[in-house]
């Protein structure tokens, strides 16, 4: 059976039709999977429940997957599988002010996955395990049509512009008291600059930005902050936008070159939110 892409609204986004979880993963799959996430930026399935060593044999099928930087929130037996829980160890779910709450508080920010790397990601998977019944939706912002509409003032001024990524800054920066970064991890993230403006192998052109951006390189720090918030606003208005709304064994993948994504707020310290993440890195420099 072949594949198909049903869209989503506002003509971002496609529903994935043909892929269960007995279908073997070989070069047809993937190429397919390739192809459908480049024209659409955002697939969803629906109602298969994922293993997490099937989540992972499907990342593996888009490339190497990241290790990523909380190894407390690693999956015990799957290392590459970021477990984005608001519930313990233990079993309980955590407070508010709980470094892990601080930390997905922080997520509710306009992000690309691993921008802060010098090769960023290609793409992220989110499988969803347990979901609250209101809130916790996760939206996602289509950065192709947002450039091609940007305000002709605005696509002047970043013209020829680099942002500088910092996962120290962005870390920093959550809602909430989380502990500092010791030196030695400090300098495992150095920070890097990227082109505002992203070039892609097919020709087109896309926002490149985020909550993992510190600033504009060579510009004064405030008027810098400034454009960027204001590029940002005219970026995510409704029209380039996708939200979906969670249920149990909803698998999602996004293109994090040229998507940005953000959760929805919930009661992060009453209601479970269990879901896992894996992330396949990237092969090319931002250009």
């Amino acid at each position: 059976m072949n594949l198909e892409f049903e869209k989503l609204e506002n003509d971002f986004g496609a529903r994935i039709h043909g892929l269960d979880q007995h279908r073997d993963i070989d070069e047809e799959l993937v190429e397919a999977l390739a192809a459908g996430l480049n024209e659409h930026g955002v697939l969803l399935m629906r109602g298969e429940k994922i293993s997490p060593a099937r989540l992972v044999e499907l990342g593996r099928a888009f490339g190497e997957l990241e290790i990523l930087p909380e190894p407390e929130k690693r999956h015990p037996d799957h290392p590459e599988i970021f477990d984005l829980t608001n519930v313990r160890r233990d079993g309980e779910v955590v407070d508010y002010e709980e470094p892990q709450a601080v930390f997905l508080r922080g997520t509710e920010r306009w992000h690309t996955d691993s921008s802060f790397r010098e090769v960023p990601c290609l793409c992220t998977m989110l499988y969803a395990v347990e979901v609250p019944d209101s809130g916790g939706e996760t939206q996602f912002a289509d950065m192709f049509s947002a450039l091609a509409e940007l305000p002709a003032d605005l696509r002047v001024a970043i013209e020829g512009k680099r942002l500088i990524h910092s996962y120290v800054y962005s870390r920093a920066n959550n809602p909430g008291r989380m502990e500092p970064m010791s030196s030695e991890e400090q300098e495992k993230y150095p920070a890097v600059s990227h082109p505002w403006i992203r070039s892609h192998a097919d020709g087109r052109e896309s926002l490149y930005m985020g909550g993992h951006v510190s600033h504009v390189e060579g510009m004064d720090l405030d008027e810098g902050r400034e454009l960027i918030e204001e590029v940002l606003t005219a970026a995510t208005q409704t029209q380039f936008i996708y939200e979906h709304h969670w249920a149990a064994n909803d698998l999602v993948i996004w293109d994090n070159r040229s998507t940005l994504h953000r959760l929805r707020p919930y009661e992060i310290s009453a209601r479970r939110r269990v879901m896992r993440r894996v992330t396949v890195a990237g092969v090319d420099p931002v250009n």
